[in-house]
């Protein structure tokens, strides 16, 4: 049986009934220094099934197109038994049924490309390092293509296709170790581009930190870039905003909470173009939008999936299930955190600040959702002295606790980060795509250390 035809045989036994399809082709190629050091292709597929049963779920995958029936039994049988125990029951409402194909508008398809030609740009990108003191350098390129269904009970049919390209770049030199990242939802069109100035901007940076010396820890008024600011709003304030740590009480703010200044309004975003977090429509089927989550420094909204949506009262339908293949089940998880356009420039943010620090670039760091306490490490740092950029130094670390820095944010620029950012969010044992669209943060007393 297809499924169409046994979405069609379990609808009368359950509430929603629901179908995933994926196939996926991926390629990386890797060169170190002089050398080709490896080129992988791998293909996959697989499909899924979850059934809500007297508000319950059961979900069941496999990678043998030729199973299907076999898991969708699996799965009615774990929603029905899970029916029988599970006190708190979960009911469909609001929920939006729709149609939709939606092709990938990439303009070069990489799949299409020669590998030789593939190649000889990372050859040639990895070849234009030229630092006397480099020690190694590592070039990574890599793509993957995506078509999936999700098709349910409710005549709800989606199909969705998307390409990601990115390339990698890590350097070494003297005790230090820059990477330079470009990735987006787009084809090997993404490679044209001045990768002169890419590798420049690398150099550059590893020059200033084999010759600077570390911060001194103390508390400073700080001007954050867009790298650390979109970390720091992804994971200090975008977990705490996902429904499900609601459910759970693992989230130190709550709906109607006012956070922040009025200056902050944040959203959720999978509808920017092209963004390495954003899709047509959620694993759910649900149409992706714009979704404010902080309005004005107070709490509107937590972004939710069907079950999280129920279980949570007074929330508004997002487009926020994700699930990292058709093998795991959706959970609410973030897309792009945008915050909106401030007031200010950049420089401006400098002047007003006027004594303390500007902190650049993510190197690593830790949240704790319940408490609210962060620790972010900050590539460099630049001392800001009567409001112009004075000396550089090695790196800094950001502490503090989450709904204080919240109320100490002193402006927000109108200049934003490169669209060609983005990463790999874990949560649940499931890793996603996400992105940010975040400008300048000026904040006032930040403990800094080394």
């Amino acid at each position: 049986m297809n499924y169409e035809q046994l979405l069609k045989k379990y609808e009368p036994m359950c509430e929603l009934v629901e179908y995933w399809e994926s196939k996926s082709n991926k390629e990386i190629i890797v060169q170190q220094n002089k050398e080709l050091k490896s080129y992988i292709k791998a293909d996959s597929s697989g499909f899924s099934a979850r059934m809500l049963v007297n508000g319950c779920f059961g979900f069941a995958s496999s990678s043998n197109l030729a199973k299907k029936e076999e898991v969708f039994k699996t799965a009615f049988k774990l929603a029905k038994n899970a029916s029988l125990i599970k006190k708190n029951k979960t009911i469909i409402k609001d929920f939006e049924f729709h149609k939709a194909k939606i092709k990938s508008e990439i303009k070069i398809d990489p799949f299409n490309i020669d590998e030789s030609e593939k190649i000889n740009f990372l050859k040639d990108f990895n070849n234009s390092f030229s630092l006397k003191e480099l020690k190694n350098s590592e070039t990574t390129i890599s793509f993957s293509k995506n078509n999936q269904i999700y098709a349910n009970s409710k005549f709800a049919e989606i199909l969705q296709g998307s390409n990601y390209s990115q390339i990698f770049s890590d350097i070494t030199a003297g005790n230090e170790n820059v990477h330079n990242i470009r990735r987006a939802k787009k084809g090997y069109e993404l490679f044209n581009f001045n990768y002169n100035e890419f590798v420049k901007e690398s150099e550059d940076k590893i020059k200033r930190l084999m010759n600077s010396r570390l911060a001194n820890p103390g508390r400073y008024n700080i001007v954050i870039d867009p790298e650390i600011s979109g970390t720091f709003f992804h994971e200090a304030v975008g977990h705490a905003l996902e429904a499900d740590c609601v459910r759970e009480k693992s989230t130190c703010i709550g709906l109607g909470e006012q956070v922040s200044t009025e200056e902050l309004t944040l959203y959720d975003n999978p509808t920017l173009k092209d963004y390495w977090g954003s899709y047509s429509y959620d694993a759910e089927g649900i149409k992706s939008k714009q979704n404010m989550l902080i309005n004005k420094g107070k709490i509107v909204n937590f972004m939710n999936d069907l079950s999280s949506y129920f279980d949570v009262n007074g929330l508004k339908k997002t487009s926020n299930a994700r699930m990292q293949s058709v093998h795991n089940m959706p959970i609410p998880r973030m897309s792009n955190t945008e915050v909106k356009s401030g007031k200010y420039s950049k420089q401006e943010l400098i002047e007003q600040i006027k004594n303390g620090l500007l902190v650049k670039g993510f190197s690593g760091g830790a949240v704790e959702p319940i408490t609210g306490v962060f620790s972010f490490k900050a590539d460099e740092a630049f001392l800001i002295k009567n409001g112009k950029i004075a000396n550089s130094f090695k790196g800094a670390s950001l502490s503090g606790d989450l709904k204080q820095v919240l109320k100490n944010i002193t402006g927000i620029s109108n200049e934003f980060g490169s669209p060609y950012s983005g990463g790999m969010c874990g949560k649940k044992g499931q890793s996603v795509p996400v992105s940010e669209k975040v400008p300048y943060i000026a904040v006032r007393d930040i403990n800094v250390g080394n």
